[in-house]
This record gives C-alpha cells, structure tokens and sequence, in this order.
C-alpha cells in the first residue's frame, strides 16, 4: 500500500493539471464576458440608433401626411373655384349669345326697314319717271 506521501505525489499533477484548466478555462469564460459585454454595448448602439431612425421617420412621416393633407385640400377648393369660374363662364357666354341674338334681331328688323324704305324710293322714283313721261308726252 502506498503511502500518504506517494498519494499525494500521484495526485499534485493531477491537481495541478486541472487547476491549469481551471485556470485556462476561467481566462476563456473572461474572454467571454468580455466578448458578450462587447456585443450587449453593440447591440444597444444599434438599438438607439433604429429607435432614431424610427422616431425620424414617424415624425417625417407625419409631416409628409400633414403635407399632403393641405395639399389635398388646396388642391379641393382650387378645383371648387375653377368649377365655379367655369359656371360663371358658361353663364356670361349665354348672355353674350343672348345679346348677340338680339343685336341680330334688330340689325335683322333694320335690314328690313332699310329694304322697306328702298322699295318706296323705287316706287317713288318710278312714279316720278312715269310722271316724267307723261308730261313730255302732253307738253311735245
């Protein structure tokens, strides 16, 4: 049977050996949090900046929803008003034509007094030729 002094020369490199793995071991874990703190700093890095970009744009997308809001209401009220001029336009063109029609009307109504007056003078002149001839005729 050994002795306690063999045990304990049989067992110092075993200890010692899984003490150096303890030891390489404990640097890898160190390692680790290391690495893992590094990639936790990292990710909340990323984290603030998509949390930026986010509130970036939800507050330019509401500005451009805003925008087009008072687009789409300026853009109602000018197809209002270009209705409306163009209801005022048709309304005046129907008054010109009126007004054109009833200048028509009367130049037409002249145009006939004209003719009227023409054909008296006509009458008249031939009566004055007819009268013309006769009274050569009773003075030869």
């Amino acid at each position: 049977m050994p002795t306690a002094e063999q045990r304990l020369d049989q067992l110092e490199p075993i200890l010692s050996e899984l003490l150096a793995r303890v030891d390489e071991l404990s640097a890898k874990q160190d390692s680790a949090d290391a690495g893992q703190r590094e990639l936790g700093a990292k990710i909340e890095r990323v984290s603030a900046q998509v949390r930026q970009v986010i509130s970036l744009f939800t507050s330019t997308s509401a500005k451009q929803s805003d925008n087009i809001v008072f687009l789409l209401k300026r853009t109602d009220a000018l197809v209002e008003q270009v209705e409306q001029l163009e209801k005022a336009q048709s309304t005046m063109r129907q008054e010109m034509n009126q007004r054109f029609d009833s200048m028509q009307q009367r130049s037409d109504s002249m145009q006939q007094q004209f003719d009227s007056m023409q054909q008296r003078f006509d009458s008249m002149q031939q009566q004055l030729s007819d009268l013309n001839t006769f009274l050569r005729e009773k003075l030869k």
